[in-house]
């Protein structure tokens, strides 16, 4: 009987180590998936706001070119051209990938571009009244 009593005792404490260990197994597999989130997160966090400070210097650029091209440029074709050669050599000389910006700065010059019309336009429009 002493022999079972003995035999009993280890197994319980044998099984309690396992729930133990899986216990603090899982509690550390959760913690590896948390932690795994949170700098996923973080990361994507990280390039959205790379990609914002980018375009917000690949703007300044452009703003300044159309300002130059504006005053030394006649044809508006070329004028669109030499500001995307100029934000593209600045990037360049910033050590930035402009390829993922080309599209929205393109589209961004258009709306200067038409922004500008409109406002000579209704110059043009009020003065004649």
């Amino acid at each position: 009987m002493l022999y079972s009593l003995v035999a009993a005792e280890g197994f319980l404490s044998t099984a309690n180590a396992v729930v133990v260990l899986i216990t603090g197994l899982f509690g550390l597999v959760s913690a590896g998936v948390g932690a795994f989130f949170a700098i996923k997160n973080f990361i994507k966090l990280a390039k959205e706001k790379s990609a914002k400070e980018i375009w917000a210097m690949i703007v300044n650029m452009a703003d300044a070119a159309m300002q130059k091209a504006e005053k030394e440029i006649t044809s508006g074709a070329d004028k669109k051209k030499a500001v995307i050669e100029a934000v593209k050599e600045g990037c360049k000389a910033e050590g930035l990938n402009i390829d993922a910006f080309i599209d929205q700065l393109s589209a961004y010059i258009d709306q200067c571009i038409e922004f500008h019309n409109n406002m000579n336009e209704a110059d043009a429009a009020n003065t004649a009244n």
